[in-house]
């Protein structure tokens, strides 16, 4: 095989791994190829295009230029030096890249849109609008441009139409593929479908890419933690339960059920199609349906129920369907003290939670915007005489358990360290971090062995595969537990300048090899 042969080969071969989203091993071809040939502008545009897939713009910047240097009226190398300046700020230079590809081919839709991206970020939203349009002309099909379009209408102040040009771009992505299929690399083991609940259209407008690749609880964080190890497919469970959907969706090793709130599950009337969905695979399933009903708020109360060393706060359901404001105050006070908690069935990370101190307080939640039905939880101060609440995460793999992070604040609903105030709460009080690396070090040590026992009594009864258990020990050694589901992130959330320690997350990522890697080793 001569050089030109040995080129082609590796250049054909870089194209079919673009295709299968494998864009490492596709860039090692065309590289391969270029060494060959070094003056190829399609090789060089191919590595541009590829550095842009990867988000490595500075890189894909340079491949443009070189190509450019070769053929300077290639009006796909000026279109990839107007991506990768778009997605660099450098909306001016874009946008004269953009007059530069356009001026050898007026009819390039992705140009088209590049150019609305770039005055879209200069806030130059009419002039945006018209490139869009533009963009669309020559090509209706593509659902990015679309996406665009809603973003522009939105800045314009034109919400109907935004939200309407939003959905439209949503169903047409969808029409034309259901999933979302996650960068490829050689060294992952299995490929793993992510069942994602449907997504809440609101005034984020994220993408489809943004609402499957950074969905919800820990699903969401296993594609930058184990990328390397697994291949994640993603989509939605209202799509993959249509039968023409269902088809395009590929064959996975094992599934990972990520529509996981019990409540909504059964709100939507359909558990015995999504069971049949996942089961219709034939593969390893994590969280399987049938799991995760039982794991309701009020259900896993019960589920704990006469656990030694463990104090579940009673949760009870009710309904204010048929009763007065006054009768439903009674019915709440002849099982419950104050303080209380009112929350609603499905929500997470504190929303819909208040707590209830006293008969007007319990009045006013009911008055104001409270849901047909509601839980009611025994609030429980497990601080003794410290000055912080506190809220301890231990992750759930299997049989493995991993204490992940330790909250604190002076006030009774803790969230994570994602917020400025947050961040100054932890930097105000640094020893709490200092307490949170030895909790996580030596669990043992810093809670005590009942503790743990009962944590792992916790687990046992619990029949999620994967999940996240918050709770407390009181300095008597009592268990306090809070909630168990799989409605949580697993991995730190925190910001970089209060993290939990990485330790845990290291812990954490080799429990999930562990456990992803049996589940394709069994079969």
């Amino acid at each position: 095989m001569d050089d030109f042969e040995a080129a082609k080969q590796f250049f054909l071969e870089g194209l079919n791994l673009l295709q299968a989203n494998n864009f490492r091993a596709a860039e090692t071809q065309f590289a391969r190829s270029l060494e060959i040939i070094p003056d190829r502008v399609s090789t060089l545009n191919n590595l541009s295009a590829i550095k842009i897939k990867l988000k490595q713009f500075a890189e894909a910047e340079q491949f443009a230029l070189k190509a450019i240097a070769l053929e300077d009226k290639s009006p796909e190398a000026w279109s990839n030096l107007g991506i990768a300046l778009t997605a660099m700020d450098r909306q001016e230079e874009a946008l004269q890249a953009c007059d530069r590809a356009l001026h050898g081919n007026p009819s390039f839709p992705r140009v088209w849109l590049t150019r609305a991206m770039a005055l879209l970020n200069l806030a130059r939203y009419d002039e945006a609008l018209l490139a869009c349009d533009r963009a669309i002309t020559l090509d209706s099909s593509q659902d990015e441009i679309l996406y665009i379009k809603s973003l522009i209408l939105k800045e314009l102040h034109r919400p109907e139409e935004a939200h309407n040009i939003y959905r439209k771009s949503l169903e047409m992505r969808v029409a034309s593929s259901p999933v979302f299929i996650g960068e490829r690399c050689a060294t992952q083991k299995a490929d793993a479908l992510i069942i994602n609940p449907n997504p809440a259209i609101d005034d984020s407008f994220r993408s489809f890419e943004q609402l499957n690749r950074f969905c919800l609880n820990f699903p969401g964080q296993l594609g930058d933690h184990l990328q390397e190890d697994f291949h994640f497919t993603y989509v939605f469970v209202g799509d993959a339960t249509r039968p023409p959907a269902r088809k395009q969706i590929p064959q996975p090793d094992f599934v990972i059920n990520n529509h996981v709130n019990g409540e909504r599950i059964l709100s939507e009337g359909n558990l015995s199609g999504f069971i049949g969905l996942v089961d219709s695979f034939g593969v390893p399933v994590v969280n399987h349906p049938t799991k995760t009903v039982p794991t309701t708020r009020d259900l896993s109360a019960k589920l704990l129920d006469g656990i030694p060393g463990v104090r579940v706060p009673r949760t009870l359901r009710f309904s204010r369907v048929g009763k007065t404001g006054e009768e439903l105050v009674h019915e709440i006070e002849d099982q419950y003290d104050y303080p209380l908690i009112t929350r609603t069935l499905t929500s997470q990370e504190g929303k819909g939670m208040t707590r209830v101190d006293s008969r007007d307080a319990l009045v006013a939640v009911l008055s104001a915007d409270c849901p047909e039905k509601f839980f009611v939880t025994e609030f429980v101060d497990s601080r003794g005489g410290n000055k912080f609440f506190r809220k301890i995460r231990a992750a759930i793999v299997k049989d493995e358990i991993i204490i992940v992070r330790v909250d604190y604040d002076i006030y009774w609903k803790i969230y994570a360290r994602k917020s400025d105030e947050r961040v100054k709460f932890y930097l105000d009080n640094a020893h709490l971090l200092d307490q949170e690396k030895r909790i996580c070090k030596d669990p043992e040590a810093g809670l005590g062995r009942p503790a743990l026992q009962s944590l792992r009594a916790i687990r046992d009864r619990i029949p999620l595969d994967v999940f996240g258990v918050d709770f407390d020990v009181d300095p008597d050694g009592l268990l306090i537990f809070y909630e168990a589901n799989a409605t949580m992130n697993l991995f730190s959330t925190a910001r970089e300048e209060v993290p939990s320690p990485k330790e845990a997350d290291d812990c954490l990522k080799l429990a999930f090899q562990r456990y992803f890697t049996s589940l394709v080793t069994r079969r």
